[in-house]
């Protein structure tokens, strides 16, 4: 009869394990915000393309979603433009790359996402 061998759990594998589940769980504060329909959408393509530059609260690369909405809260083409035909507005940054081969529906879907959260994020604060 085959047993198999028993596993030993090392610390260092143990710590992955506790880091890996800790990076799948959701930021307390945007599990709060309800989202329309739309921003909902633009939810998981913000991950795909924009998270890894842009936080809800915090400056990572780019600024952070609450300043983002400040800036933009009632004029969200103003972000689908800023995506297509980004400038250079901070020296001590790389600029944003270009999304101009990203539809505009989706960009949209974004901006509503970057705008819903960013105002959410801004009423909490840091």
């Amino acid at each position: 009869m085959f047993r198999p061998a028993r596993m030993k759990w090392s610390p260092i594998l143990a710590a992955l394990l506790l880091l890996a589940a800790a990076c799948k769980r959701p930021d307390p504060a945007e599990e709060a915000v309800a989202l329309s329909p739309q921003a909902a959408k633009g939810k998981a393509m913000f991950s795909t393309l924009c998270a890894a530059c842009h936080a809800p609260s915090a400056k990572l690369v780019g600024p952070p979603l609450s300043e983002i909405a400040g800036l933009y809260r009632t004029d969200p083409e103003g972000i689908v433009r800023w995506a297509v035909t980004p400038g250079r507005k901070r020296a001590d940054v790389p600029p944003m790359p270009s999304f101009r081969g990203v539809r505009e529906s989706d960009l949209a879907d974004i901006a509503q996402y970057i705008i819903e959260a960013g105002t959410a994020a801004g009423k909490q604060g840091p």
